[in-house]
């Protein structure tokens, strides 16, 4: 058969195995998260449907193809229709790029090369990821402008501007990995990992943290899910979208969050392999997995663990802290590769960084520590500049509580 033909067949069915696969992981990512939150806050969790509750995803599912499809009255139609849709698509395609596996896993030959463990190996795999992952902000602009709703756009214009603030800090943030590869391939990261004998985390620390804070509010994940923060906005732009359209936008929500692990296990954990560039024999995509999974439960327990931050919070840290820091280890990296000088260099590098930053937080939470401070002048300290403060007399108000009332004489 002819090896173009054979090409594109295998790139077709392993685009269908791969969509199936993260539609059922998007399923059962829904199930695991709810059962890990109600571990951390001491509930039971969904376990009603099926043995343990695996079929609650399947219940779900039904539930919301039976749902109403509500399209509101001043909605634009046919946006409003295709928004979710768009946003699913954008997360599947930044998916085609990812690597399970070696070029030449099963074999060298074109056929063995044509189904490779990987829908396509382009040399500049990771621009790929960063281009489509940036248009995932229409989907959620065009769902809240064509709602005809005023919170709905609102929603939308903090995910436009939220995601616009950190695609330059992940990209910032990721260009020390690529110096130390040398190449923008997906797969050469990897191998570039396997010839040099370190996982690219232990060069670039701070490159890491930079990029996974960055990626939880690309994704729009805890603490950074401002988009849908309903106690302000009832909802975001999800407001008016019920049903199966509803659940599109949840599903490439998790989607995005997979593949945002992905990119940091294949970037910074060495993708497939562990040790060898083969990983295991014949299924090398369980190391994968298994890094994913870790990536994948550490993005759960920061929805747990902590609060939502306040808006003017968020543009503080994309703006003033991430970037500046990207900048910097950008500047470190280069010299580090330009000089030709050891990757450890980079990392004590990076640790110092870190350290200096958390020395400055943590001197600056003491400067408002209310043990340090009276009471008012503490919560003075921690409330911004345009609230005051009214003292109120208690004994007064108890003396005038206790006052009999007067009695008219009328």
């Amino acid at each position: 058969m002819d090896p173009t033909l054979v090409a594109i067949i295998a790139a077709v069915v392993k685009s269908a195995i791969v969509i199936a696969a993260l539609l059922t992981i998007f399923a059962y990512m829904t199930l695991i998260e709810r059962r890990i939150l109600a571990r951390f806050q001491r509930r039971v969790g969904p376990n009603r449907a099926g043995p343990f509750g695996l079929l609650q995803p399947l219940a779900d599912g039904m539930k919301m193809a039976f749902k109403e499809q509500i399209v509101p009255t001043r909605a634009r139609r046919l946006v409003f229709v295709i928004a979710p849709s768009i946003s699913v698509f954008v997360a599947l395609a930044a998916f085609a790029v990812v690597p399970l596996g070696s070029p030449t896993t099963w074999g060298t030959s074109p056929t063995a090369r044509a189904w490779a463990p990987l829908i396509a190996d382009v040399n500049v795999g990771i621009l790929y990821i960063l281009a489509i992952s940036s248009l995932a902000v229409y989907g959620i602009v065009l769902g809240g402008w064509s709602s005809g709703n005023h919170y709905s756009l609102l929603g939308a214009l903090r995910s436009a501007a939220q995601m616009v603030s950190y695609e330059v800090s992940i990209g910032l943030a990721l260009a020390g990995v690529l110096m130390f590869a040398g190449t923008l391939s997906m797969v050469g990261i990897v191998q570039a990992q396997v010839q040099q004998g370190i996982w690219f985390i232990l060069a670039q620390p701070l490159g890491f943290i930079l990029y996974f804070i960055a990626a939880t509010a690309e994704v729009n994940r805890a603490p950074f899910d401002l988009p849908e923060a309903e106690q302000e906005l009832v909802a975001g732009y999800l407001t008016e979208f019920s049903g199966l359209r509803w659940s599109l936008y949840q599903m490439s929500e998790y989607i995005n969050m997979i593949t945002a692990a992905s990119v940091a296990a294949t970037l910074f954990f060495g993708g497939w392999t562990l040790g060898g560039l083969d990983g295991i024999p014949g299924i090398p995509f369980v190391w994968y997995t298994v890094k994913v999974a870790v990536v994948l439960f550490v993005f759960i327990w920061m929805r747990a663990t902590l609060p939502r931050i306040r808006y003017d919070q968020l543009m503080r840290v994309g703006w003033q802290l991430l970037l500046p820091l990207a900048v910097l280890n950008l500047i470190a990296t280069a010299a580090v590769v330009a000089f030709d000088a050891p990757w450890w260099v980079s990392t004590i590098f990076s640790l110092v960084v870190l350290a200096i930053g958390g020395i400055v937080y943590y001197v600056r939470r003491r400067r408002v520590e209310p043990s340090a401070q009276p009471a008012d002048e503490a919560l003075r300290l921690a409330l911004p500049k345009s609230v005051r403060l009214v003292r109120i007399d208690s004994n007064a108000s108890a003396a005038a509580a206790r006052q009999p009332a007067e009695v008219s004489p009328n």
